[in-house]
């Protein structure tokens, strides 16, 4: 993929995206969007007519059954493209944005995570043990550098959240016992904590991590099959496990990192805590 036709607007992208104050990772994703609508279309992106973007938004749904949320990244793309770096007009019904409908995730109980995390290499297990133990997305974690792990005060700083935000979460004793087992036995160079083995300076792609964690699981667990269990899963386990256990949905948030409480609130739907200490109206007895 993206032999076809080159993109040749690194610059002026990364440059809007820059001003704007969002992340790398978005440019990447905007970058890697804008290139499968080019190899769609079979010309240059400067060229591609909003009909023809919408054509290929059409394509992700019905042709390649992709998820509503990656569509709308890649709409996104376009319009942020089209507006800013090509400075044309795109009314805003030109590229309608997908309807995201929200599904709750499939939670693990702690035994099978750990169970995963016995058979997993020693480098992927101190990962993952960031994203269950502190609650950080894989690229959060990926993120880590040594400098971020405060074994004084038990608490991980997270530098590249999502939208540049920054936050600290808690660090597990089991995270502090396995980071610490991968620095003696992998000693990483460069700024960060699982830095690629060929490139120091660039962290390790989430992808590998993802298809370590998935064949892992199904392994396991192949029972399991239907079920969408990917890293992020082990993100949600955080929350629900913690809420199971008391905390309050006000610090769950801020050690998520979420905007808004109604993000967090989703936890109460799948915890067991929560639903066993409710009583409905209907048995109150006439109270």
């Amino acid at each position: 993929m993206f032999k076809t036709i080159p993109f040749q607007y690194d610059e002026e992208l990364k440059r809007e995206i820059d001003l704007r104050g969002y992340s790398y990772t978005t440019f990447k994703n905007y970058r890697s969007m804008l290139r499968r609508i080019s190899d769609y279309a079979g010309k240059d992106i400067a060229d591609v007519t909003p009909d023809e973007a919408k054509r290929f938004l059409h394509y992700m749904h019905a042709g390649l059954k992709l998820c509503p949320q990656a569509i709308n990244v890649c709409r996104a793309a376009f319009c942020f493209f089209y507006r800013c770096v090509m400075e044309r007009d795109l009314p805003p019904y030109a590229l309608p944005r997908k309807k995201v409908v929200q599904k709750l995730p499939d939670i693990l109980p702690p035994g099978r995570i750990l169970a995963v995390f016995a058979v997993l290499p020693l480098k992927h297990r101190a990962i993952l043990s960031l994203c269950y133990g502190s609650g950080l997305r894989i690229s959060e974690a990926l993120s880590v550098r040594v400098s971020d792990i405060d074994s004084e005060n038990m608490k991980v700083f997270v530098r590249d959240g999502k939208g540049g935000a920054q936050r600290y979460s808690i660090l597990s004793a089991y995270s502090l016992y396995t980071l610490r087992e991968y620095f003696r036995e992998c000693r990483p160079q460069g700024g960060f904590l699982f830095p690629k083995r060929d490139d120091p300076g660039r962290h390790l792609s989430p992808q590998f991590v993802q298809n370590r964690f998935s064949a892992a699981y199904k392994e396991l667990f192949p029972a399991d099959k239907d079920k969408r269990i990917t890293i992020h899963t082990l993100r949600h386990c955080f929350a629900t496990h913690l809420l199971d256990s008391g905390v309050d949905l006000r610090t769950i948030q801020v050690l998520l990192g979420h905007r808004s409480i109604a993000s967090t609130c989703v936890y109460t739907q799948l915890t067991e805590r929560h639903f066993s200490q409710l009583v409905s109206p209907l048995d109150r007895n006439g109270e």
